[in-house]
């Protein structure tokens, strides 16, 4: 839906005879600071407009709903471009007059007071649209359009924070312009659109067919098949072939069919999505990879897409998206990674969204694929389990499907050793131990954490693919302060990662990764330190956890709206501190090091898997 498309004639009358808000209220209901952003960014266009020396049959539009999302582009300018090739603009407009430089990926932090909160870089927001048009929209992609995006803060003069360099990556391919920058804003505009097409560019791409380009389809094609971590191995292929042919077979029913896949850490659970994705995306069939967890979606498009291949990001979903927009059968297939992290409702910042999520995935599209580990939930608000998908599923009217062919028993983490992986699961939920440390396997406990920071450092500078990790026992201080320690033990003095980009970030590397950070990855060595909420009870010969050594800031224990645990969720918090340790204990391919700040603990550790410091 395109709210607004005239051309610069019109659009120019439009704005002298205060007509815009009443045009696009026609077709859009908004609410009246919404209205007052259409008049203000209009005004001001049409200045930047004549400053460019547009002609007057060049087209303009104001909100175009994006392909499979609720989101809209502020202001479109369309024509051919220098070379006279039909070509688009993309301009996302804010009306900030304050902006401020975060540590964090792709995000600002509006300043102003309505906002005051962390906002997607609005350049990185026009750069994700353009990605978004190009991905699917097939008269796009047919017709060879050419596609540009940017960025005009009209009301922001002090510039510096929005045009760092830590903004880099995405600048360069969609600049931002300030107050100061009208000129700049023009000369980009001419520069891409300088004369008319007579035949209307943007009423092709309202109507055109949403569909997997064939751009898509060919680099998710050749970046799996040149790349090794997407092979599937025995159990995996057996997964993946039994969920195709079962979808095979029931292509023609209009009932809707829900696969649970359950695997442990290191099965391949994700390597099966992207399987899974992609064989749908060949077929040209709207499919996303969906998880709650920005971590693996960073992480895996990071994987796929690279630099040259920026589409491909556009293949993985946010759970937010899913909640806010609530489509119904819009998608072919997705495929829901780490479901056991699904919360009930997602959260936008402090604000619940839609009413069940499990339900609002399934009723999105006509395949959805779970794969889940039930030992992976490490939050009292992890909501998804089997019995939770099966239940929704059944009420829906679904085709549920549950055996044996699609459980993932070997894992190809910690060099295979499934006996280090079920030692690991013996002592944290206190079940018989046994251990030969006779595979090829590095397990190390260390008594002294300087010895254990030096071991762990040298396989961080040998191994780029190697990460220190931590439990959930230290606040955050350098969240806000860059030059604070968040983990300090005698003597050492270590930060946490700064984001979600971690295990993929060299300048993150010396940094100690949390379990938010690096659930669902990998890496080749690990370091971890278990915290004083796991120790060892000598006289019962178990195993045991302290909640209270958390944080008070930390969040994990305490449902939305509440300061502080429930006492009825203590039993659930305990199992949370074992799983979240056994999440980080099987992180690494080759090997992990050990420093535990519970003595006991350190000894029955070393009791068990023959280690010396």
């Amino acid at each position: 839906m395109l709210a607004y498309n005239e051309t610069i004639k019109q659009f120019n009358k439009d704005v002298l005879n205060n007509q815009i808000m009443a045009k696009i209220s026609s077709k859009l209901n908004a609410g009246k600071s919404e209205q007052s952003a259409w008049k203000d960014a209009a005004v001001y266009m049409k200045n930047i407009i004549e400053l460019a020396g547009l002609t007057d049959d060049i087209e303009i539009g104001m909100e175009l709903k994006i392909p499979i999302t609720n989101n809209r582009i502020d202001f479109l300018i369309a024509g051919l471009n220098t070379k006279l090739e039909k070509s688009l603009i993309i301009i996302e407009m804010k009306r900030w007059s304050a902006v401020s430089k975060t540590n964090k990926y792709r995000l600002v932090n509006a300043d102003d007071t309505r906002y005051g909160q962390d906002a997607l870089h609005p350049s990185y927001q026009a750069y994700t649209y353009k990605l978004n048009l190009e991905a699917y929209n097939q008269n796009i992609a047919d017709q060879n359009i050419q596609v540009s995006s940017c960025s005009y803060l009209h009301n922001l003069f002090e510039d510096k924070d929005i045009k760092d360099l830590f903004y880099s990556e995405f600048l360069e391919k969609s600049p931002v312009f300030a107050a100061k920058d009208n000129h700049l804003l023009a000369d980009f505009i001419k520069t891409h659109v300088n004369k008319a097409y007579h035949n209307q560019i943007l009423y092709e791409i309202e109507s055109s067919k949403i569909i997997p380009a064939q751009m898509l389809m060919d680099t998710l094609s050749v970046e799996l098949s040149n790349n090794k971590v997407f092979t599937l191995l025995d159990k995996q292929e057996i997964c993946y072939q039994n969920i195709m042919r079962t979808i095979k077979d029931h292509e023609n029913t209009k009932q809707k069919q829900v696969f649970i896949v359950r695997g442990g850490a290191g099965t391949g659970k994700s390597v099966i999505a992207i399987k899974i994705l992609n064989e749908f995306i060949q077929q040209k069939k709207l499919a996303f990879y969906v998880t709650k967890n920005s971590a693996v979606r960073n992480v895996y498009s990071k994987k796929l897409s690279g630099k040259e291949n920026a589409h491909l990001k556009t293949l993985f979903l946010s759970t937010i998206k899913i909640s806010r927009d609530r489509p119904k059968n819009q998608y072919e297939c997705l495929v829901i990674d780490e479901a056991h992290r699904l919360p009930e409702r997602s959260k936008s910042g402090n604000i619940l969204l839609g009413e069940n999520l499990i339900r609002e995935i399934i009723e999105s599209s006509k395949i959805s694929i779970f794969f889940i580990d039930e030992k992976q939930q490490v939050d009292i608000r992890d909501y998804a389990t089997i019995e939770q998908i099966t239940k929704t599923a059944k009420q829906l009217g679904c085709q549920v499907y549950d055996n044996e062919n699609l459980r993932l028993l070997s894992q190809f983490r910690c060099s295979g050793n499934d006996e280090f992986i079920k030692a690991v699961e013996g002592i944290l939920y206190n079940d018989e131990v046994t251990f030969e440390n006779n595979l090829d396997y590095e397990v190390k406990i260390f008594d002294n954490i300087h010895h254990w920071h030096e071991a762990i450092n040298e396989r961080v500078d040998q191994t780029p693919n190697s990460r220190m990790l931590a439990g959930d026992v230290f606040d955050w201080i350098s969240k806000d302060d860059s030059t604070l320690f968040d983990i300090n033990i005698d003597g050492l003095s270590l930060q946490w990662n700064k984001d979600t980009t971690f295990s993929a970030d060299e300048s993150q590397k010396y940094r100690v990764g949390h379990i938010d950070t690096v659930q669902g990855l990998e890496f080749d060595y690990v370091g971890l330190i278990i915290g004083d909420d796991l120790v060892f009870n000598s006289l019962t010969k178990q195993v045991e956890t302290d909640y209270t050594k958390h944080p008070d800031t930390a969040g994990h224990f305490r449902r939305h709206g509440r300061r502080a645990p429930l006492d009825s969720d203590l039993a659930q918090i305990d199992i949370i501190i074992r799983n979240t340790y056994n999440v980080l204990m099987k992180r690494g391919m080759k090997g992990i090091y050990i420093y535990c700040m519970d003595n006991k603990l350190n000894k029955y550790l070393k009791s068990i898997f023959y280690a010396t410091d």
